[in-house]
């Protein structure tokens, strides 16, 4: 009788044990159903909200847009133009046409140089286009007659803006010599150039944007510090697009130089005696030092505007 109490008491032990687990299990379900649904439907709320909100604009924000598309597109127009009345044109010319260019146009140059004053340019000065108007005359071929009137035109034009900054001397204008040189021995003397060792490999540098052509000019010039600052100005005013990328400046001489006084002759009844002058050493800006200037050049075409 005993043990079948204790059997008894056992059973009921282990039945409240497991209702008591089931019932535990039960709970965390239930939280955690419950969680699931109070984010459902917190989302469910704020899709609702969203789509009552009506996010197309209305009709006053349409009217800012329209205004400010077509604020965009006038803007844009007048910058197109703008940059196509920075970038240098030719007219369409022959190979010949454009010798006879670059020869009137040297000799207008040279005129502008003498007119200034002083040997602002040396004889056969030609500009960085020595092939053609040096000695040698060579024909330029077909297909490179159009960049090469772009060059030339930038360079008469910069050359202008220099040689009205009033610059002692103008010694160097290079450019980029993009023609084949033994190509154009061959067309002007019809002879098969002599072989020639092949060149050292060029660096290999980032290609520039396509869109956005530039021709490069390197100017060598002597000037005093109030024409070197004209220049730069006169550089940064230009209509073209002009970018000058280095300066390097170094004194030609130190400006200073000795000013001789005029002798003072004293004479008496027994003698005649010459008192020297004495040397003093002067500065200023009446003997401003001359500076040795190079400058970097790149003139932007916008061909795709």
């Amino acid at each position: 009788m005993k043990a079948r109490k204790i059997i008894i008491t056992a059973g009921a032990g282990a039945a409240f044990l497991l209702c008591l687990a089931g019932f535990v299990f039960a709970y965390n379900a239930y939280a955690k159903a419950s969680k699931v649904k109070t984010t459902l439907d917190a989302t469910y709320k704020q899709l609702q909200s969203i789509y009552s909100a009506n996010p197309f604009p209305n009709a006053t924000n349409m009217a800012v847009l329209r205004s400010d598309a077509v604020w965009m597109s006038n803007w844009y127009r007048l910058l197109v133009a703008e940059l196509r009345e920075t970038a240098a044109t030719n007219a369409d010319l022959s190979s010949s046409g454009l010798i006879m260019k670059m020869q009137d146009t040297s000799t207008e140059l040279h005129k502008q140089a003498n007119a200034s004053g002083g040997k602002v340019l040396p004889d056969g000065f030609a500009f960085g286009f020595d092939r053609y108007l040096g000695g040698s005359r060579r024909m330029p071929k077909p297909e490179n007659v159009k960049r090469l009137a772009l060059q030339f035109t930038m360079m008469e034009a910069i050359t202008r803006e220099i040689l009205d900054s009033r610059v002692a001397a103008l010694t160097r204008i290079d450019r980029e010599e993009f023609e084949s040189d033994g190509a154009e021995k061959t067309a002007a003397t019809g002879k098969r150039p002599r072989q020639q060792p092949a060149p050292v490999a060029a660096p290999v540098v980032a290609a520039e944007d396509a869109r956005y052509p530039r021709q490069r000019f390197t100017v060598g010039f002597t000037a005093d510090e109030k024409a070197l600052a004209e220049v730069l100005s006169r550089m940064a005013k230009m209509p073209l697009f002009v970018v000058v990328t280095e300066v390097s400046v170094d004194r030609v001489s130190r400006g200073l130089q000795p000013r001789l006084e005029k002798p003072v002759v004293e004479t008496d009844k027994a003698r005649t005696a010459v008192i020297l002058p004495t040397q003093r050493v002067v500065s200023g800006p009446e003997i401003a030092p001359l500076l040795k200037a190079q400058m970097m050049i790149d003139v932007y075409t916008f061909e795709g505007a």
